[in-house]
Protein backbone atom coordinates (compact mmCIF):
# COMPACT_ATOMS: atom_id res chain seq x y z
CA UNK A 1 0.00 0.00 0.00
CA UNK A 2 1.18 3.46 -0.72
CA UNK A 3 0.77 5.83 1.92
CA UNK A 4 0.80 9.45 2.31
CA UNK A 5 1.21 11.10 5.62
CA UNK A 6 -0.73 14.87 5.71
CA UNK A 7 0.82 17.57 7.71
CA UNK A 8 -1.10 20.20 8.68
CA UNK A 9 -0.13 23.39 11.16
CA UNK A 10 -3.01 24.23 12.29
CA UNK A 11 -4.07 20.58 14.29
CA UNK A 12 -4.35 20.37 17.69
CA UNK A 13 -0.68 19.76 19.37
CA UNK A 14 -1.27 16.61 21.13
CA UNK A 15 -3.46 14.72 18.14
CA UNK A 16 -0.23 16.24 15.57
CA UNK A 17 2.26 14.37 18.45
CA UNK A 18 0.42 11.30 17.74
CA UNK A 19 0.45 12.03 13.92
CA UNK A 20 4.52 12.50 13.91
CA UNK A 21 4.71 9.03 16.13
CA UNK A 22 3.07 7.07 13.40
CA UNK A 23 5.19 8.91 10.62
CA UNK A 24 8.14 7.86 12.70
CA UNK A 25 6.99 3.74 12.72
CA UNK A 26 5.14 3.34 9.39
CA UNK A 27 8.14 2.46 6.84
CA UNK A 28 8.14 4.04 3.50
CA UNK A 29 5.29 6.46 3.72
CA UNK A 30 5.29 9.50 1.74
CA UNK A 31 4.55 13.18 3.91
CA UNK A 32 3.56 16.19 2.26
CA UNK A 33 2.27 19.63 3.78
CA UNK A 34 -1.65 20.24 3.02
CA UNK A 35 -1.28 23.20 1.48
CA UNK A 36 0.83 21.09 -1.19
CA UNK A 37 -1.75 18.58 -1.75
CA UNK A 38 -3.28 18.13 -5.00
CA UNK A 39 -5.70 15.32 -7.41
CA UNK A 40 -2.09 15.05 -9.34
CA UNK A 41 -0.17 14.49 -6.28
CA UNK A 42 -2.08 11.49 -5.51
CA UNK A 43 -3.25 10.33 -8.63
CA UNK A 44 0.78 10.46 -9.91
CA UNK A 45 2.16 8.80 -6.66
CA UNK A 46 -0.64 6.13 -6.66
CA UNK A 47 -1.48 6.73 -3.16
CA UNK A 48 -3.52 4.01 -1.59
CA UNK A 49 -4.16 5.50 2.05
CA UNK A 50 -3.65 9.22 3.60
CA UNK A 51 -3.07 9.90 6.62
CA UNK A 52 -4.40 13.09 8.75
CA UNK A 53 -5.39 15.13 11.86
CA UNK A 54 -8.07 15.77 9.87
CA UNK A 55 -8.73 17.56 5.89
CA UNK A 56 -11.17 19.97 4.56
CA UNK A 57 -14.08 18.42 3.94
CA UNK A 58 -13.73 18.47 0.17
CA UNK A 59 -10.65 16.54 0.35
CA UNK A 60 -12.42 13.85 2.20
CA UNK A 61 -15.02 13.83 -1.00
CA UNK A 62 -11.82 13.79 -3.07
CA UNK A 63 -10.57 10.56 -1.25
CA UNK A 64 -14.22 8.31 -1.87
CA UNK A 65 -14.50 9.54 -5.12
CA UNK A 66 -10.38 8.22 -5.94
CA UNK A 67 -11.24 5.13 -3.59
CA UNK A 68 -8.24 5.99 -1.25
CA UNK A 69 -8.77 5.34 2.01
CA UNK A 70 -8.85 8.21 4.88
CA UNK A 71 -6.98 7.49 8.09
CA UNK A 72 -7.78 10.47 10.59
CA UNK A 73 -6.22 10.76 14.48
CA UNK A 74 -8.02 13.76 15.72
CA UNK A 75 -11.78 14.17 17.93
CA UNK A 76 -14.04 10.99 16.81
CA UNK A 77 -17.32 13.69 17.33
CA UNK A 78 -15.73 15.52 13.91
CA UNK A 79 -14.44 13.51 11.71
CA UNK A 80 -16.55 9.84 12.00
CA UNK A 81 -18.98 10.57 9.04
CA UNK A 82 -16.39 11.50 6.84
CA UNK A 83 -12.82 9.84 6.96
CA UNK A 84 -13.00 5.65 6.70
CA UNK A 85 -11.51 5.08 9.85
CA UNK A 86 -10.82 7.59 13.17
CA UNK A 87 -8.35 6.69 15.47
CA UNK A 88 -9.15 8.98 19.01
CA UNK A 89 -7.38 8.19 22.14
CA UNK A 90 -8.92 11.19 24.00
CA UNK A 91 -12.77 9.76 23.75
CA UNK A 92 -13.80 6.62 24.67
CA UNK A 93 -17.50 7.05 24.38
CA UNK A 94 -18.28 4.87 21.14
CA UNK A 95 -17.70 1.33 21.04
CA UNK A 96 -17.84 1.82 17.20
CA UNK A 97 -14.50 3.61 16.85
CA UNK A 98 -10.51 2.72 17.12
CA UNK A 99 -11.32 5.30 20.52
CA UNK A 100 -9.23 5.25 23.94
CA UNK A 101 -5.86 5.05 25.57
CA UNK A 102 -5.48 1.73 24.32
CA UNK A 103 -5.31 3.22 20.78
CA UNK A 104 -2.66 5.98 21.79
CA UNK A 105 0.31 5.85 19.55
CA UNK A 106 3.23 7.22 21.68
CA UNK A 107 4.72 4.90 23.96
CA UNK A 108 2.10 2.33 23.52
CA UNK A 109 2.52 -1.70 23.54
CA UNK A 110 -1.23 -2.75 23.19
CA UNK A 111 -1.79 -0.73 20.30
CA UNK A 112 0.06 -1.71 16.54
CA UNK A 113 -0.91 1.17 13.75
CA UNK A 114 0.61 -0.86 11.30
CA UNK A 115 -2.43 -2.90 11.65
CA UNK A 116 -4.44 -0.59 10.76
CA UNK A 117 -2.38 1.75 7.76
CA UNK A 118 -1.67 -1.77 6.11
CA UNK A 119 -5.40 -2.80 5.66
CA UNK A 120 -4.58 -6.23 4.76
CA UNK A 121 -1.86 -8.51 5.08
CA UNK A 122 -0.70 -12.39 4.02
CA UNK A 123 -0.75 -14.46 6.90
CA UNK A 124 2.13 -17.14 5.70
CA UNK A 125 2.26 -20.21 8.25
CA UNK A 126 -1.62 -20.62 7.34
CA UNK A 127 -0.82 -20.34 3.96
CA UNK A 128 1.72 -22.72 3.90
CA UNK A 129 -0.15 -24.97 6.38
CA UNK A 130 -3.27 -25.01 3.86
CA UNK A 131 -2.06 -24.91 0.77
CA UNK A 132 -3.18 -21.64 -0.56
CA UNK A 133 -2.59 -17.86 0.21
CA UNK A 134 -4.19 -16.42 2.84
CA UNK A 135 -4.93 -13.06 3.82
CA UNK A 136 -6.36 -11.35 7.27
CA UNK A 137 -8.38 -7.68 7.01
CA UNK A 138 -6.21 -6.47 9.86
CA UNK A 139 -7.79 -2.68 9.30
CA UNK A 140 -10.82 -3.45 11.51
CA UNK A 141 -13.12 -1.05 9.22
CA UNK A 142 -14.34 -1.97 5.96
CA UNK A 143 -15.25 1.39 3.47
CA UNK A 144 -15.73 0.99 -0.34
CA UNK A 145 -12.58 2.39 -0.50
CA UNK A 146 -11.34 -0.20 1.60
CA UNK A 147 -13.33 -2.94 -0.19
CA UNK A 148 -11.48 -1.37 -3.50
CA UNK A 149 -8.01 -1.48 -1.97
CA UNK A 150 -7.41 -4.75 -0.73
CA UNK A 151 -9.48 -6.37 -3.81
CA UNK A 152 -6.15 -4.83 -5.39
CA UNK A 153 -3.98 -7.03 -3.43
CA UNK A 154 -5.60 -9.67 -3.13
CA UNK A 155 -5.45 -9.77 -7.62
CA UNK A 156 -1.80 -9.54 -7.57
CA UNK A 157 -0.61 -12.09 -4.49
CA UNK A 158 -3.78 -14.42 -5.66
CA UNK A 159 -5.46 -14.55 -2.67
CA UNK A 160 -7.72 -17.22 -1.89
CA UNK A 161 -9.28 -16.55 1.38
CA UNK A 162 -9.27 -13.57 3.00
CA UNK A 163 -10.38 -13.62 6.89
CA UNK A 164 -12.13 -10.48 8.73
CA UNK A 165 -12.83 -9.56 12.60
CA UNK A 166 -15.13 -6.87 12.35
CA UNK A 167 -16.67 -4.60 15.25
CA UNK A 168 -19.95 -5.34 15.82
CA UNK A 169 -21.05 -2.37 17.13
CA UNK A 170 -19.94 -0.87 13.36
CA UNK A 171 -22.81 -0.88 11.83
CA UNK A 172 -21.46 0.26 8.34
CA UNK A 173 -18.85 -2.13 8.22
CA UNK A 174 -21.33 -5.19 8.79
CA UNK A 175 -23.07 -4.07 5.75
CA UNK A 176 -19.91 -3.47 3.80
CA UNK A 177 -18.92 -6.86 4.81
CA UNK A 178 -22.39 -8.25 3.22
CA UNK A 179 -22.47 -6.18 0.25
CA UNK A 180 -18.66 -7.47 -0.46
CA UNK A 181 -19.55 -11.15 -0.42
CA UNK A 182 -17.90 -11.85 3.18
CA UNK A 183 -19.94 -14.48 5.00
CA UNK A 184 -20.79 -14.95 8.74
CA UNK A 185 -18.50 -17.81 10.44
CA UNK A 186 -18.61 -17.04 13.86
CA UNK A 187 -18.92 -14.46 17.28
CA UNK A 188 -15.68 -13.81 18.56
CA UNK A 189 -16.29 -12.72 22.79
CA UNK A 190 -12.76 -11.46 24.29
CA UNK A 191 -12.80 -11.93 28.19
CA UNK A 192 -10.11 -10.29 30.54
CA UNK A 193 -9.21 -11.56 33.83
CA UNK A 194 -6.97 -9.12 36.41
CA UNK A 195 -4.35 -11.09 38.06
CA UNK A 196 -4.42 -9.38 41.96
CA UNK A 197 -4.58 -12.80 44.00
CA UNK A 198 -3.45 -15.98 44.15
CA UNK A 199 -6.21 -18.73 44.30
CA UNK A 200 -6.69 -22.23 45.93
CA UNK A 201 -6.69 -25.51 44.15
CA UNK A 202 -7.68 -28.18 45.57
CA UNK A 203 -6.44 -31.12 43.44
CA UNK A 204 -7.37 -34.48 43.68
CA UNK A 205 -5.48 -37.32 44.77
CA UNK A 206 -2.65 -38.27 42.30
CA UNK A 207 -3.24 -35.24 40.26
CA UNK A 208 -0.96 -32.57 39.68
CA UNK A 209 -0.18 -29.02 37.82
CA UNK A 210 2.87 -28.47 35.85
CA UNK A 211 4.10 -28.03 31.90
CA UNK A 212 3.84 -30.07 29.69
CA UNK A 213 7.05 -31.85 28.23
CA UNK A 214 7.44 -33.36 24.58
CA UNK A 215 6.83 -37.02 26.21
CA UNK A 216 3.11 -35.19 26.89
CA UNK A 217 2.83 -34.54 22.76
CA UNK A 218 1.00 -37.68 21.74
CA UNK A 219 -1.36 -37.44 24.84
CA UNK A 220 -2.14 -33.72 23.90
CA UNK A 221 -2.73 -34.45 20.37
CA UNK A 222 -5.09 -36.94 21.03
CA UNK A 223 -6.69 -34.84 23.70
CA UNK A 224 -7.03 -32.04 20.53
CA UNK A 225 -8.56 -34.43 18.03
CA UNK A 226 -11.83 -33.03 16.75
CA UNK A 227 -12.09 -30.93 20.43
CA UNK A 228 -12.47 -27.55 18.63
CA UNK A 229 -16.11 -28.22 16.39
CA UNK A 230 -17.43 -24.67 17.63
CA UNK A 231 -14.42 -23.04 16.09
CA UNK A 232 -15.14 -20.88 12.55
CA UNK A 233 -13.04 -23.10 10.79
CA UNK A 234 -15.37 -25.69 11.12
CA UNK A 235 -17.94 -23.99 10.59
CA UNK A 236 -16.67 -22.94 7.17
CA UNK A 237 -17.31 -25.79 5.41
CA UNK A 238 -14.77 -25.10 2.93
CA UNK A 239 -12.44 -26.44 4.68
CA UNK A 240 -11.16 -30.05 5.16
CA UNK A 241 -12.01 -31.96 8.15
CA UNK A 242 -9.06 -34.12 9.01
CA UNK A 243 -6.58 -30.53 7.74
CA UNK A 244 -8.18 -28.76 10.59
CA UNK A 245 -7.48 -31.85 13.41
CA UNK A 246 -3.87 -31.83 12.07
CA UNK A 247 -3.88 -27.86 12.60
CA UNK A 248 -5.24 -27.68 16.02
CA UNK A 249 -2.90 -30.63 16.70
CA UNK A 250 0.08 -28.98 15.22
CA UNK A 251 -0.88 -25.94 17.61
CA UNK A 252 -0.18 -27.74 20.74
CA UNK A 253 2.49 -29.51 19.77
CA UNK A 254 4.46 -26.00 18.95
CA UNK A 255 3.10 -24.48 22.29
CA UNK A 256 4.66 -27.88 24.00
CA UNK A 257 8.24 -26.03 22.27
CA UNK A 258 7.38 -22.50 22.66
CA UNK A 259 7.48 -22.26 19.05
CA UNK A 260 4.05 -20.59 18.35
CA UNK A 261 2.69 -20.35 21.88
CA UNK A 262 5.00 -19.77 25.03
CA UNK A 263 4.10 -22.61 27.20
CA UNK A 264 1.80 -25.47 27.73
CA UNK A 265 0.20 -25.81 30.87
CA UNK A 266 -1.60 -29.28 32.34
CA UNK A 267 -3.08 -31.15 35.17
CA UNK A 268 -1.91 -34.53 35.02
CA UNK A 269 -2.35 -37.76 36.34
CA UNK A 270 0.72 -40.23 36.84
CA UNK A 271 2.06 -38.44 34.27
CA UNK A 272 -0.89 -38.41 31.75
CA UNK A 273 -2.53 -34.84 31.11
CA UNK A 274 -6.25 -34.91 31.57
CA UNK A 275 -6.39 -31.07 29.84
CA UNK A 276 -4.11 -28.70 28.81
CA UNK A 277 -3.64 -24.71 28.71
CA UNK A 278 -1.59 -22.67 26.29
CA UNK A 279 -0.37 -19.07 26.97
CA UNK A 280 1.09 -16.70 25.17
CA UNK A 281 3.08 -13.86 26.86
CA UNK A 282 2.36 -10.19 25.49
CA UNK A 283 4.69 -6.92 25.68
CA UNK A 284 3.19 -5.15 28.43
CA UNK A 285 3.08 -7.72 31.37
CA UNK A 286 0.31 -8.95 30.12
CA UNK A 287 -0.82 -12.68 28.47
CA UNK A 288 -3.32 -14.69 26.57
CA UNK A 289 -5.04 -18.50 26.55
CA UNK A 290 -4.89 -19.66 23.06
CA UNK A 291 -5.83 -23.32 23.45
CA UNK A 292 -7.13 -25.02 25.90
CA UNK A 293 -8.86 -28.26 25.75
CA UNK A 294 -10.02 -31.09 28.26
CA UNK A 295 -9.95 -35.04 27.46
CA UNK A 296 -13.35 -35.92 26.64
CA UNK A 297 -13.32 -38.75 29.39
CA UNK A 298 -12.60 -35.98 32.29
CA UNK A 299 -15.27 -33.01 31.19
CA UNK A 300 -17.34 -32.22 33.69
CA UNK A 301 -14.87 -33.24 36.76
CA UNK A 302 -14.31 -29.56 37.30
CA UNK A 303 -10.72 -30.41 35.76
CA UNK A 304 -10.94 -27.34 33.42
CA UNK A 305 -11.25 -25.18 36.22
CA UNK A 306 -8.33 -26.34 38.23
CA UNK A 307 -6.34 -26.20 35.11
CA UNK A 308 -7.17 -21.83 34.86
CA UNK A 309 -7.10 -21.37 38.48
CA UNK A 310 -3.13 -22.86 38.48
CA UNK A 311 -2.28 -20.79 35.52
CA UNK A 312 -3.94 -17.54 37.70
CA UNK A 313 -1.46 -18.84 40.22
CA UNK A 314 1.75 -19.60 37.92
CA UNK A 315 1.45 -15.94 35.72
CA UNK A 316 0.82 -14.01 39.04
CA UNK A 317 4.24 -15.37 40.25
CA UNK A 318 5.50 -14.36 36.42
CA UNK A 319 4.25 -10.74 37.56
CA UNK A 320 1.74 -10.60 34.75
CA UNK A 321 -1.02 -7.94 35.51
CA UNK A 322 -3.84 -9.23 32.68
CA UNK A 323 -5.03 -12.45 31.40
CA UNK A 324 -7.08 -12.35 28.46
CA UNK A 325 -8.80 -15.38 26.47
CA UNK A 326 -11.33 -15.65 23.47
CA UNK A 327 -13.90 -18.27 22.71
CA UNK A 328 -16.95 -18.16 19.97
CA UNK A 329 -19.84 -17.35 20.39
CA UNK A 330 -21.75 -21.14 20.15
CA UNK A 331 -19.31 -22.25 22.61
CA UNK A 332 -21.50 -21.70 25.65
CA UNK A 333 -19.33 -24.27 27.88
CA UNK A 334 -16.13 -22.10 27.50
CA UNK A 335 -18.24 -19.27 28.04
CA UNK A 336 -19.89 -20.88 31.62
CA UNK A 337 -15.93 -22.03 32.64
CA UNK A 338 -14.28 -18.54 32.01
CA UNK A 339 -16.93 -16.31 33.85
CA UNK A 340 -17.09 -18.92 36.74
CA UNK A 341 -13.47 -18.17 36.89
CA UNK A 342 -14.10 -14.47 37.10
CA UNK A 343 -13.67 -13.58 33.55
CA UNK A 344 -15.45 -10.53 32.40
CA UNK A 345 -16.56 -9.69 28.71
CA UNK A 346 -14.50 -7.17 26.99
CA UNK A 347 -15.54 -7.13 23.19
CA UNK A 348 -17.31 -8.66 21.27
CA UNK A 349 -16.48 -9.18 17.13
CA UNK A 350 -17.62 -10.76 13.90
CA UNK A 351 -15.51 -13.01 11.82
CA UNK A 352 -16.41 -13.14 8.29
CA UNK A 353 -14.64 -15.18 5.49
CA UNK A 354 -14.67 -14.41 1.96
CA UNK A 355 -13.15 -16.83 -0.86
CA UNK A 356 -12.03 -16.05 -3.92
Amino acid sequence: MNKLFILNASSSADYSKELMEALNVVEGALQLDISELSIDYLKNNKIDLVISNGLPSEWYYICKGLKIVSVTIDCIKEYYDQADIVIDYKNDSDRRYLTGKNYSIINNEYFDIHEIVDLIKKLNWDSEFFGFPIAYLSSKYLSDSIAFRINKYIKSNNIKLVQYLCNCHDYSSVQAAESNQFHFVDIRLTFEKKMREKQTVNLPTGHYFGKAEPRHIDKLKDIAQSLYIDSRYYYDKSFDVGKLNEFYQGWVEKAVYGKFDDECYCIFQQDEPLGFCTIRYNKAKTANISLFGIDKNYQGLGIGKNIILSVFNTLIVKEINTLFVVTQGRNYPAQRLYQSAGFVTTSTELWYHKWI
